[in-house]
Order: C-alpha cells, then sequence, then structure tokens
C-alpha cells in the first residue's frame, strides 16, 4: 500500500512537469512561427513579396508600353486610382483605372493600391505590407490625406522610428488636421516640412511623451498658421522653434507645456493670444517679436520669466497676462505706450494700472489712475492693503483676487465706488459687489444686482451665500465668480445663467417665483418649461437628464465626474464647451440632433467616443467640434 502511494506521487509530479515543459515546448513553437521573425510570418511575406513585386512590373510594363506607342509619353504624368485613370498622351474617349494598369490585380489591393506620379504606392497600416512594401521601393502611405489635409487616424504613428520615436509629416500634406497626433503615445520628435501652412487645433494636444517639434522653413515657405489647443499639454516638450512664417498662433497653445525653458516668438507675430503659455512653470526665457502689439488675457500666466522687454509696438496687455510670481522687473524703455514706475506697470499717460510686481508691499497708486485691470494686484502676496485713488471710475473683474488683502479704502473725492460694512467693495450706487470680505453663511445686501467675477474669494472662508431679491445676475458668466460653496440661494429675477459661474457650488436652490429657471431633485437647473439644462452637480456620478431637455446649455457638464452621459432623445441642439474639464470618457447622442456647436467638445480631455445615433449625411457639419482626440471618437451609428 505504501509503495502504491508512493508510486502515485511520483506520478503526479512527473505529469504536473511534463504540462509545464509541454507548454514551455508550445510557447516556443508559436514565436518562432508567429513572431516577427517566425517562419509562418516570413512565409507570408514571401508571398505576399511576390504578389506586390508581380504588381511593381505590370505598372513599369505598362509604362513601357505607353512609351512605345507614344513617345511623347511622361510616366511621371500617369496617375490610377479606383475610379481614374491620366497620362499626358491619353486620348480623349479613353477610361480606365487602376486594373486597366494591373490586370490581375486582386479584390484587396484594388482598395489599397494607386499610381501617383507614375509610382506606386500603398495606403495600408499594417505592419508586414508596410515592411514589405519598402522593401520593394513601393512608397507607403498609412495616413488619411483628403486634399492636403491630415486628418486624425489611429495610424498617424505607423511611420514613427520606434527606436527614436521619430517622425517626418510627408511633403504631400499641407494641414495637419484637428486632433491628428493628439493623446498618441511614443512620440518624440516630429518633423514638419515646409509645405505645411496650418496646424489645426488640438494637432498634438496631450502628447506627453512629445519632446522636440522641428518645423522646417524653405524660401520663406512654412507654417502660417497654429491653431488653439495644438500643443496644449505636451508635458515634456522642450524645444520647439518657430519660424518667422508663422504669423498667428491661437489661445492656450503652449499651455501646460511644462518643460519649455526658452522660446523666441516670430517676428511677423502681432499678438500673443489668451493663455498662449499659461501654466509653462519652466519657461524663463520669452523672447517677444518687434512686431507684437498685444498680450492676450493670462498668455503668460504661470511661467517663470524674471525680466520681461516690452518691444515698442505693444500697446495692449489684458487681464492677467503677466500673472508671473517670478517676475522682477520690467523694461519698457524701448516700449511707446507703457512706464514702469515703483514696481508697478502704468500705461504711459499713467491713467491704467496694469499690474503691481510680486515684491510690492504697498502701492501709492497716482493720482491720475482712471482704470484698474484685470488681476493688478494677484500676485502680490505681501500687500494687505490698497487705497483708491480719487480719478479711479472703471475697475475691471478681478481686479482684487489676492487673497492677502485685509482691507480696501476709497479716496473720499471718488465719486464711483464705496466701501461699506467689513470693508466690502460697491460701486456707488451699491448694485454692484467688486470685493467681499465678509464670512460664513453670507447675505449680500439687498440693493445688490450683479457681482463681478473675483469678488468671492475661493479661500473658504465662505461656505453659503443668499443673494438678495435685487439681484439679476447679469455679469455672473466669469468663470468661477462663485467659489467653493455648500449653499447658494438664486432669487426670482435671475435669468441669465452659465455653469461656470456656479460650477464649484454644491447645492443650489431657486425661487419658487422664478419665472426663468427651475432646481430638479438638487441636481439640475433646467429653464421654467424644462427645455433647456443649464447646470449639472458636477459631483453627480450618475447622470440622467430629463427627458424633456430639448437644448445643452452652454457648459452645463463642466467639471462633471460622471465618466459617461447618455443624451434624452428630444436633444437637437448642443451649445459650447458642455463637457470642458469633465471626467466624461463617453457620450451618446440620439438621431433628433440638429446642430453642434464647433466648440461643443472643447477642452473636453478624457473625451474618446462620441456616438451619433444618425447617418453621417452631412446634416450636421463641423466634425469633430472640438473633440481633442479629432475624429478618431466620432462614432457614427445608425
Amino acid at each position: 500500500m505504501k509503495y502504491f502511494r508512493k508510486s502515485r506521487g511520483i506520478t503526479l509530479i512527473a505529469l504536473v512537469i511534463t504540462i509545464i515543459v509541454l507548454l514551455i515546448l508550445a510557447g516556443v513553437t508559436i514565436a518562432t512561427l508567429r513572431g516577427d521573425n517566425g517562419i509562418l510570418t516570413k512565409a507570408e511575406e514571401a508571398k505576399l513579396s511576390t504578389e506586390l513585386s508581380g504588381y511593381k512590373e505590370a505598372l513599369e510594363l505598362y509604362k513601357v508600353e505607353k512609351y512605345s506607342e507614344n513617345s511623347n509619353f511622361e510616366e511621371e504624368t500617369l496617375t490610377a486610382g479606383k475610379v481614374e485613370l491620366n497620362y499626358n498622351t491619353k486620348e480623349s474617349e479613353e477610361t480606365g483605372n487602376i486594373k486597366t494598369v494591373i490586370p490581375d490585380i486582386s479584390d484587396e489591393y484594388f482598395e489599397k493600391l494607386e499610381v501617383i506620379k507614375g509610382e506606386l504606392l500603398i495606403n495600408t497600416q499594417d505592419k508586414n505590407e508596410i515592411r514589405v512594401a519598402q522593401s520593394l521601393g513601393i512608397e507607403v502611405n498609412p495616413y488619411d490625406i483628403r486634399d492636403g489635409v491630415l486628418w486624425s487616424s489611429n495610424g498617424n504613428l505607423v511611420l514613427m522610428d520606434e527606436n527614436t520615436g521619430s517622425l517626418t509629416i510627408p511633403d504631400s500634406v499641407t494641414a495637419i488636421g484637428e486632433g491628428a497626433f493628439s493623446n498618441l503615445e511614443g512620440l518624440r520628435t516630429i518633423i514638419i516640412p515646409s509645405t505645411v501652412k496650418r496646424i489645426e487645433k488640438n494637432a498634438f494636444k496631450n502628447n506627453t511623451t512629445l519632446e522636440r517639434v522641428i518645423i522646417q522653413e524653405k524660401d520663406g515657405e512654412g507654417v502660417e498658421y497654429i491653431g488653439g489647443y495644438a500643443f496644449d499639454g505636451c508635458s515634456n516638450l522642450q524645444t520647439i522653434n518657430l519660424p518667422d512664417t508663422i504669423t498667428t498662433i491661437e489661445g492656450s497653445c503652449f499651455r501646460n507645456c511644462t518643460k519649455l525653458d526658452n522660446v523666441k516668438l516670430p517676428n511677423n507675430l502681432t499678438k500673443l493670444s489668451d493663455q498662449t503659455f499659461q501654466n509653462c512653470y519652466n519657461l524663463k526665457s520669452l523672447e517677444l517679436s518687434q512686431k507684437l502689439e498685444s498680450l492676450g488675457v493670462e498668455s503668460m500666466q504661470g511661467t517663470s520669466i524674471s525680466i520681461l522687454k516690452l518691444p515698442q509696438n505693444l500697446n495692449s496687455i489684458q487681464s492677467g497676462a503677466l500673472i508671473v510670481s517670478t517676475l522682477q522687473e520690467i523694461d519698457t524703455s524701448e516700449n511707446n505706450y507703457f512706464e514702469f514706475k515703483n514696481g508697478v506697470l502704468y500705461s504711459k499717460d499713467l491713467k491704467t494700472l496694469v499690474i503691481a510686481l510680486p515684491n510690492v508691499t504697498s502701492i501709492n497708486m497716482e493720482n491720475s489712475v482712471e482704470t484698474i485691470k484685470g488681476n493688478a494686484f494677484a500676485t502680490c502676496n505681501k500687500l494687505s492693503n490698497i487705497n483708491i485713488t480719487k480719478n479711479v471710475k472703471n475697475i475691471e473683474e478681478q481686479a482684487f483676487t489676492n487673497a492677502y488683502l485685509k482691507r480696501i479704502t476709497v479716496d473720499s473725492n471718488n465719486k464711483y465706488f464705496k466701501t461699506e460694512g467689513d470693508n466690502n467693495l460697491y460701486n456707488i450706487d451699491g448694485t454692484i459687489l467688486y470685493r467681499l470680505f465678509d464670512t460664513g453663511n453670507v447675505t449680500i445686501k439687498d440693493g445688490v444686482k450683479n457681482i463681478v467675477r473675483g469678488a468671492l474669494i475661493d479661500n473658504g472662508t465662505i461656505t453659503g451665500i443668499t443673494l438678495p431679491e435685487s439681484f439679476v445676475g447679469d455679469t455672473t458668466t466669469g468663470w468661477a465668480t462663485f467659489p467653493n460653496l455648500n449653499y447658494l440661494y438664486l432669487p426670482k429675477n435671475v435669468k441669465n445663467f452659465r455653469k461656470p459661474a456656479y460650477f464649484r457650488v454644491k447645492s443650489i436652490e431657486v425661487s419658487s417665483e422664478n419665472s426663468y429657471l427651475q432646481s430638479v431633485d438638487n441636481k439640475y437647473i433646467l429653464s421654467k418649461d424644462g427645455t433647456a439644462l443649464y447646470w449639472v452637480k458636477s459631483d453627480l456620478t450618475d447622470v440622467e437628464i430629463p427627458e424633456t431637455v430639448q437644448t445643452i446649455k452652454e457648459s452645463a457638464l463642466y467639471y462633471s465626474e460622471a465618466s459617461e452621459i447618455i443624451l434624452p432623445k428630444e436633444v437637437t441642439k448642443i451649445e459650447a464647451t458642455i463637457l470642458a474639464a469633465s471626467n466624461i470618457k463617453k457620450l451618446e447622442i440620439q438621431s433628433k440632433i440638429r446642430e453642434i456647436s464647433t466648440k461643443a467638445f472643447e477642452n473636453a480631455n478624457n473625451l474618446t467616443e462620441v456616438v451619433i445615433h444618425k447617418k453621417n449625411d452631412e446634416t450636421l457639419t463641423g466634425s469633430p467640434w472640438g473633440c481633442p482626440y479629432g475624429d478618431r471618437a466620432i462614432i457614427w451609428d445608425e
């Protein structure tokens, strides 16, 4: 019995070992057969090589035949595809296509092969076909290129050198389409030929492996236009050259490129657009072009520039353009429009206070000042008191966003502004609130009609707000007008509602007497008739939009934590930036949709799938509607 048990044990161990050995051998065998250098792979490639070389030979024979027929035949004029056949000596009545050139072409390669300028070209993303075609001298096109535009496609990295991560755009391309290379991992160097004139919106957005961009210029020809968000979120981008052919760089183009440290703007650039270099934390040197006339909103915010020289013709600096915590000096010696004085940048006539630098501890505002620009004191962390002089009559939004500010005083001779209560700043008739210092659950005083952006500082001291019945909210359109609140009461007269002003609010109560808006289950703000959706509570992960909704209003799902949204079947219209800064990955749109804003999916960085239950009959135009992933994300599903 002992012997039997012992023998049985040895048999089980031997069986297990045998199985393991067989699995290892099977793995080796499969790899030998199917790997890149496997027996079956090599056999497939040999078969493929025979077939493609036969097609190439047929093309050469066709060209010889045409030359023998007419010595004026020029092979570079020969073009053949699925529909047409053309060459310089072709008779007018002659018809044909690529089958005329290659009679024995298979159905598969009838779809993939074409003749361009007398040479065979294969349209494929199959790596085996690419390898074989290249070995035979057949040009490969894995891209979706239409009328010179390189469109968004998962094949846009197929010809990338996997060892270096380098890719050269074909010189047949004149424009890099929306989102063409966005969110594609592995690309480290991109070479853009001088034939490319336009780089469209989101072209390389969120390409976190991209390190170097080479924009070629030849005989004064090259890229002229770079669209919005084109390199936004390229967190490893270290170098990019911007040739003087470039005349336009749209907003947020290099936002969040946190490794850029040195940039020279093109000499022909006249405007630095909004948020162009926002949050480029390592950008220490930015050479402005001599033709530059304008700095857009927050265009340099968050950079590490310490000294900035303003060119001669720069005449406009928008709100927040110079919110730079490291900025120590502004050189205006050659500029015709601004003056730097005692750590403060003014207009040349000293009537506009543009910005005070971070090292300023006290402000002796010039008595001539009439306008205080937005974010004028945003980086002054050592500044606790501001006195508004007698001639100030215009204060832009976000002028007093400095959380370290403890007190605002107004000259007694000023006819436009006043302070009340705990130094709260109002216009002279008390209808507009510019800065609130109250804390806790706040009731805004009666008479206030509007609150400017930046009046309510988001430092956790305000937990709830009750707005007065006088409030109409006409100017509460700015991003985050209301900070992180537990509770907000909207009175009966509020009718203009945009979610960016309210997105951080956890609970919104709408007066039952309001004729324009209604709250549904403290989850949604709808129009009174229920047909328009204005607000979805941001922390909802399970969103079920009411079936009555027909219009999704601008930014309605801003900052939403949901991952998937199915729009109601009655929705016919979608407005701009509805999913901006949200976690939403998939959006389903029903067949009644009639209108989608060109910016509908702008800044929806997680949106990888938009399913439209409708035939792509061109009644809906504008695809991909600003989606960072481009047309790869758009799925038409009847």
